[in-house]
This record gives C-alpha cells, sequence and structure tokens, in this order.
C-alpha cells in the first residue's frame, strides 16, 4: 500500500513539474493533456537505465494511474481530511526515516576478540541438538554423466569431466532438515561417498565431507559469521538508542507525571 501511495505523490510531483520545465523528450503516452516522456520514465526508474521490457509496464502503470487519479480529482478526494491526514502521516515518516538514515549510520566493527569472547562465554548455545553432516551435493540429469561421477566417487577412476561443473553446493545438513528421500542416505550409514541416488529431476551424488554427532559442540569457525552478526545488531542497537537520546537532550520535553 506505501508503495502504491508513494507513486501516486511521485505522479502528482510529475504532473506538478510539467510546465516549469520544458521536456523534449519522447511522449511515451497522453491521457486528458497529459504527457508521460521518456525523461519521466526515467525519473520514476531513479535515474537507473531502462530497457525494452520495462517502459511498456511503466507505460500501462502511468496511463492506469492517471486516469484513477484524474476520477480521485473530480470527485474532489484530495481535499479529503483523512486522506490529507494520512499524505501528512506518511510525509512525516518520511522525513523521521531519512533523518535517521544520514544521522544514524555509524560505521561499527566487530573483532576478532569480542567473536571470540562470545564463543567462550556462550558456548552452551553452539550444542548440536541432532545429528549433523557438511557435504558437498553433486547432480546431473544425464545417465551418462552420472556414470562418469560414479566412476570417479565410488571407482575412484579418472574421468574426462569437471567434477566442479557438478557441484550444486556445499552445506551443513541437519538430520530432519532434509529432503526424506535422502536423509536415509545420508544418516543412515557411515558411508563418506553416497550415489547415485535417482530422483524425478536427475541423479544425486553426496560427499560427506565431515560428520558430528548430537550434543557436539560446533567450532568457532562455524558459527563465526553469525556471532559476528549478533554483536553487529547488538552494537547498531546500542548506537541507535544513544543516538536518539543524544537528540532527544537537545529539546526541552515535557512529560505530565500523571501519565506515566
Amino acid at each position: 500500500m506505501r508503495v502504491v501511495v508513494f507513486n501516486a505523490f511521485l505522479m502528482i510531483f510529475l504532473f506538478s513539474c510539467e510546465t516549469q520545465k520544458r521536456d523534449d523528450s519522447d511522449v511515451l503516452a497522453r491521457v486528458s493533456g497529459k504527457t508521460f516522456t521518456l525523461k519521466k520514465a526515467q525519473k520514476i526508474n531513479m535515474g537507473k537505465p531502462l530497457n525494452k521490457e520495462m517502459i511498456p509496464r511503466m507505460v500501462s502503470e502511468w496511463i492506469t494511474n492517471t486516469v484513477l487519479l484524474n476520477k480521485g480529482l473530480e470527485k474532489d478526494l484530495h481535499k479529503d481530511s483523512l486522506l490529507l491526514k494520512k499524505r501528512d502521516v506518511f510525509f512525516n515518516n518520511l522525513i523521521i526515516s531519512s533523518f535517521l538514515n544520514q544521522n544514524q549510520h555509524k560505521k561499527t566493527n566487530v573483532s576478532n576478540k569480542e567473536v571470540l569472547d562470545y564463543y567462550n562465554e556462550n558456548k552452551e548455545s553452539f550444542f548440536r541438538t541432532t545429528e549433523e553432516v557438511f557435504l558437498e551435493h553433486y547432480f546431473t540429469e544425464k545417465p551418462g554423466f552420472s556414470k562418469k561421477l560414479n566412476s570417479f566417487f565410488v571407482l575412484n577412476k579418472k574421468t574426462d569431466i569437471n567434477i566442479s561443473d557438478f557441484l550444486l553446493e556445499s552445506k551443513f545438513v541437519r538430520k530432519g532438515r532434509t529432503s526424506d528421500q535422502f536423509s536415509s542416505f545420508i544418516f543412515d550409514n557411515e558411508k563418506k561417498l553416497i550415489g547415485p541416488i535417482r530422483s524425478k529431476d536427475g541423479y544425486h551424488f553426496f560427499k560427506i565431507l565431515n560428520r558430528y554427532k548430537q550434543g557436539s559442540v560446533k567450532g568457532l569457525e562455524t558459527v563465526y559469521d553469525e556471532i559476528s552478526q549478533r554483536l553487529q545488531k547488538k552494537k547498531e542497537r546500542e548506537y541507535s538508542l544513544f543516538f536518539l537520546d543524544s537528540v532527544k537532550n537537545t529539546i526541552e520535553i515535557y512529560i505530565n507525571p500523571k501519565y506515566q
């Protein structure tokens, strides 16, 4: 809904500027004497390049918005007190958001020591609640490539294919969090190479790089990014509160004690 309101304000702004500056760019469409030009389309697109696929969609949206806006103006909806209040609230929120964005972006850094200290102080939160593996997932749609992957992984033979071309992802997988189709193959044995497993899409191979038991502790290298993000957000929240307090301290504020 906010996007629709913003687009409506933007359209009104463009209309108000229509007679102020000469626009010699191509006219894309007209509605009741109002024109939509290539220059205006570029403004709506925030100055980013336009392509041929975007322009028809933008023209269609502009025509729809212009027709509906004109009909609303004919009914004097632009004078409706409730709409005016909503407009003011929306605009005030834009000002507040812009002010915070301009003044609250203090760069905060998280040191390796802070991450290590957090890890040591909160190790109990990094115990594995279920079995887990770190694996590489390989996939091919073609039976011929499946045979070559099988020769490489299972029979340990050299092939004329680049194995990395078939690597879908490398990731941690928890027991009970993966497809039932693959779960038993991955967790109900101790094999390091699993496959081929045939699905409706093709052939899957799994190379198990590490297995972890339930109750084991995740290593710092595994949770480093997670901890860093936690500390980053914590610092940003703390700075946000500090910034708001410092702004409030520059202005005289009264709060009726009766309502505290």
